[in-house]
């Protein structure tokens, strides 16, 4: 890898040789000494350019290149029709858009699969500052939709798990009526790499609920499928593997994450 380090080291080699031809000149025949001087100091000008500009073209080429390691295209293509999205958790003043379709990797914090024919609903600012929606994904032909939240402020996940999703539809009258008139409501844990996330499942008359909420560095974050009444069993196990597929980027430090929650409570 080139570094600034390593640029700095190439034009201290080109003084050096810059300097050697000066001394090598000053030894010349002194009749010939004024013209020496003068065909050593063009030449050395000449290789010290020609060795700035080398190390300058590799330092570029090395900075695209680790450019082009940090950035993904989003929704990244998956195997079998389905892409992996990869979320912001943007702030209620960012809304709308689609950001562009290269991204740096750090900006992210969570991820959850869609199929590829699934096409993305822009979120207004009502609904970003209401109820924390961070974007929506849609199926125009089946009615299937798949929707993130995050909410800053949180430290850990209620221990009664219903209150959890209770507190997330409150702001949000289609999951009420939802979780109001679901025929089955089935709640679960679920471990990975010692995170907790707790995952629902409500079938009634609106069709299925497939929903996951965990919290991370002071951030709730949870993912809702949806899949429409009538569904086929394929469509219902797609809802099913979106919500599965859902989890945070851990890359904030601990200490971070007491900073930003310090700020949120006295902000």
């Amino acid at each position: 890898m080139f570094t600034s380090t390593s640029l700095n080291a190439a034009i201290v080699a080109a003084r050096a040789v810059r300097n050697e031809r000066g001394r090598r000149a000053r030894g010349h025949v002194v009749v010939h000494c004024d013209l020496a001087r003068a065909h050593a100091g063009a030449s050395t000008r000449r290789e010290f350019t020609i060795g700035i500009a080398s190390a300058l073209t590799v330092f570029a080429s090395d900075r695209k290149a680790r450019a082009a390691q940090e950035t993904i295209v989003n929704p990244q293509p998956l195997d079998g029709g389905w892409a992996r999205f990869y979320g912001e958790a943007t702030s209620s003043s960012s809304y709308g858009g689609y950001g562009g379709n290269e991204n740096n990797f750090d900006k992210f914090k969570y991820y959850y699969d869609i199929p590829e024919s699934f096409e993305r609903d822009t979120v207004n600012k009502v609904e970003k500052s209401t109820n924390g929606t961070d974007n929506r994904w849609k199926s125009k032909k089946t009615g299937a939709k798949v929707y993130a939240v995050t909410l800053p402020g949180y430290g850990k996940l209620k221990t009664v798990r219903e209150e959890i999703i209770s507190d997330l539809a409150l702001s949000d009258y289609n999951l009420q009526d939802a979780i109001v008139g679901a025929d089955s409501f089935v709640t679960k844990d679920r471990d990975v790499d010692g995170q907790t996330y707790v995952d629902y499942d409500l079938v009634g008359f609106f069709g299925n609920i497939f929903a996951s909420v965990t919290v991370y560095a002071g951030r709730l974050y949870s993912v809702f499928a949806f899949v429409p009444e009538g569904a086929s069993e394929n469509e219902i196990e797609a809802g099913r593997r979106m919500r599965d597929s859902f989890a945070t980027i851990n890359n904030v430090d601990a200490a971070q994450a007491a900073a930003d929650m310090e700020f949120y409570r006295r902000s």
